[in-house]
């Protein structure tokens, strides 16, 4: 095999960059961030007019401080409320259904999603079906809210999601047994409340996980071909936030500082992503959660050193940087990420989930459905998505 060989073996399914590609960069969303931020609640809801707001919270956050400190902001300014704590790790559209019909039962003018990513997507698309009048499986797809939801404040508790700023609303159809998602710019709230303080409870496992998820984020948008000169500068501070601060926020939960780090770190990867999309880590890591219900950061972590083995040799350089973002002094992005996992304990496993290689064929039919896939710098076949799986099994 000649050198010539070589190099056309390992660039095979390189995507064009085009670094002359429009973009629309539009954020329709007022970011606070900051300790004591929290407190701007009733004053935002008054600049909104909203004066009776449904809170959204889920049942593992119901069973800490967290809701509490938020409703005594809302009772001390005398604020009208009601709290919904049901929502469950990846919500079903029949749930956002139901949060609907009560926010409509309620006379609810507006709601506020507190907690991660399921609270938040709840919170977004039962805005968007209450003030439409469908259920929300009529939402899913690009664009399908008609009419203005009903205002929307978002809360984040942890740092990884990063829906607080994003067009998606991500759900479960259960009936067909897969992830769908509401995309729209109207569901993007008006407000998100980045308060490192409700973050401090999480635990390491919970910090580590949607730590990987806001990684997932910042790197495969880095990586993109829909890539831009906007967001990759802001995928890169959060790789660099991220290395900076998720081992401390891990290991010595009640450091606010490296609370807060993460926090900005998860908010403006998000923002990275919101022009970009991501990669095969995501696109992978979703029908996992939905055919195994694995936790979608760790499924996400998972994922995340095989893909970039697979995407740095078509893109050296591109995943140098990376790595020297997330660890300075290495170019190594798989050795930068192996170092990070060891730091923060990560050491799941596919099998752990229940997951066989009979399954991977159920996954790639999901996966392949993702504009992720189409957004990843390297062409992959079914077989190469087989072997991503079969790397983190």
């Amino acid at each position: 095999m000649t050198e010539t060989d070589v190099q056309e073996m390992t660039t095979a399914g390189a995507r064009r960059r085009d670094p002359l590609r429009q973009v629309r960069y539009s954020l329709p969303t007022t970011i606070l961030f900051g300790q004591g931020v929290l407190e701007e609640l009733p004053a935002l809801l008054e600049q909104i007019k909203v004066v009776n707001p449904l809170l959204i919270t889920d049942k593992g956050l119901a069973a800490t401080t967290v809701p509490a400190q938020v409703t005594a902001v809302l009772d001390k300014a005398g604020v009208t409320h009601a709290v919904f704590d049901e929502v469950q790790s990846d919500p079903s559209t029949h749930l956002v259904d139901q949060i609907a019909e009560l926010v409509l039962k309620g006379g609810h003018d507006g709601v506020i999603g507190l907690g991660g990513g399921s609270a938040m997507d709840s919170a977004k698309a039962a805005a968007a079906a209450a003030a439409n009048g469908v259920s929300s499986l009529k939402l899913v797809g690009q664009e399908n809210v008609e009419n203005a939801p009903l205002p929307i404040i978002a809360i984040p508790t942890t740092a990884g999601p990063g829906s607080e700023v994003t067009r998606f609303a991500v759900l479960t159809d259960e009936k067909a047994g897969a992830k769908v998602s509401i995309a729209s710019m109207k569901i993007m709230p008006v407000f998100a409340i980045l308060a490192p303080e409700l973050t401090v409870g999480l635990p390491a496992k919970f910090t580590s996980g949607t730590g990987l998820d806001a990684l997932g984020h910042a790197i495969e948008s880095y990586g993109s071909v829909w890539n831009n000169p906007i967001s990759e500068g802001m995928a890169l501070q959060a790789i660099t936030l991220i290395g900076q601060h998720l081992r401390t926020a891990t290991n010595d939960p009640t450091n606010l500082q490296a609370r807060g780090g993460m926090l900005a770190a998860s908010c403006i990867a998000e923002l990275a992503a919101n022009t970009t999309r991501l990669g095969l880590a995501h696109a992978l890591a979703v029908p996992l959660g939905a055919t195994h219900h694995v936790p979608h950061g760790l499924a996400v972590g998972m994922m995340l050193i095989p893909m970039c083995a697979f995407n740095e040799q078509v893109d050296p350089e591109r995943y140098a940087r990376i790595a020297s973002a997330l660890e300075p002094g290495s170019t190594d992005i798989v050795a930068a990420l192996t170092s990070l996992y060891e730091d923060i304990g990560m050491e799941s496993r596919l099998a752990e989930f229940g997951v066989i290689p009979e399954d991977y064929d159920r996954v790639i039919d999901l996966a392949v459905k993702s504009d992720n896939v189409d957004a990843n710098p390297r062409e992959a076949s079914r077989a190469q998505l087989a072997a991503l799986l079969e790397a983190a099994l």
